[in-house]
């Protein structure tokens, strides 16, 4: 097989992945902190992202666990295509290193760059796919801090490929992938992590992760309210099984600004 981008873009096509693009390693997007391909792999010259759309009945699916379980699927057939094409570029004889679409990530209580210990422990990707895929060309990131891609908007799980192989990179995509006067993402919010453009991870996280409407408390006045709503989420639910679904299973409690997207040419025919 030939190493050049074309072949490679192929072969990952022919495997069921929807979107392709390929990045200079040296020149790519980074989030904060940040996270430079050639920190895990210092020969690196080249990126694949890689991109599958979600099925978009699981996105309105009336339980979002449906949509969790379609998007464990989606990151299994990533990591499998990630092991496949690494492997056959290093016997090519180009040192690859497959990022996965899912976990593990880094675990900080403390700032990577500053050493100040955070007010909540905060979770990294070895990578930021989402940045590598602008620079790759599979789309921008918009208002909703997801990235939004032309044939399948924010529906889409990624993955990708550091290698050592030096391959064509695409054009990344410039300008705001929203409407202009689009809001439906904040809107959507329940807890107002997106605001005037600005994207707050924290209540985001905590209710992605759990499904609580607010914080851990950072002064004591505010332990009241918390606890009552812990109270009550306990009356209606299990937290020791909930524990373990969420850890094992990686259940998921909100895509709302997801949902509420309208982009993606692919699906405006499907679209409810």
């Amino acid at each position: 097989m030939a190493m050049d981008s074309s072949s490679i873009k192929d072969m990952i096509l022919r495997e069921g992945i929807d979107l392709v693009g390929i990045a200079d390693a040296g020149d790519l997007l980074l989030a904060h902190p940040a996270r430079p391909p050639r920190s895990l792999m210092p020969s690196a010259k080249s990126v694949i992202v890689m991109a599958v759309a979600h099925s978009l009945g699981s996105v309105y699916a009336p339980d979002i666990r449906l949509w969790t379980r379609n998007k464990m699927q989606t990151s299994r057939l990533l990591d499998q295509v990630a092991e496949k094409v690494g492997r056959s570029l290093e016997r090519q004889g180009f040192l690859s290193l497959p990022v996965s679409a899912d976990k593990p990530v880094e675990i900080h209580k403390r700032d990577p760059i500053t050493g100040r210990k955070l007010n909540r422990t905060k979770v990294l990707g070895q990578l930021s796919l989402k940045h590598a895929a602008v620079s790759a060309g599979l789309g921008n990131i918009g208002r909703s801090n997801l990235l939004i891609t032309e044939r399948f908007g924010p529906h889409v799980r990624l993955c990708a490929i550091i290698t050592s192989a030096v391959l064509e990179p695409d054009t990344p995509r410039v300008g705001d992938p929203c409407p202009q006067a689009c809001r439906r993402c904040e809107d959507a919010c329940p807890v107002g992590a997106l605001k005037e453009g600005r994207y707050n991870v924290d209540p985001c996280f905590q209710y992605w992760s759990w499904g609580f409407g607010l914080l851990p408390p950072a002064t004591l006045g505010a332990w009241p309210a918390y606890l009552k709503m812990l109270l009550a989420h306990n009356r209606s639910r299990d937290f020791v099984v909930e524990f373990g679904q969420t850890m094992i299973t990686d259940v998921d409690n909100c895509i709302a600004c997801m949902k509420a997207c309208p982009m993606g040419s692919e699906w405006k025919r499907l679209r409810p």
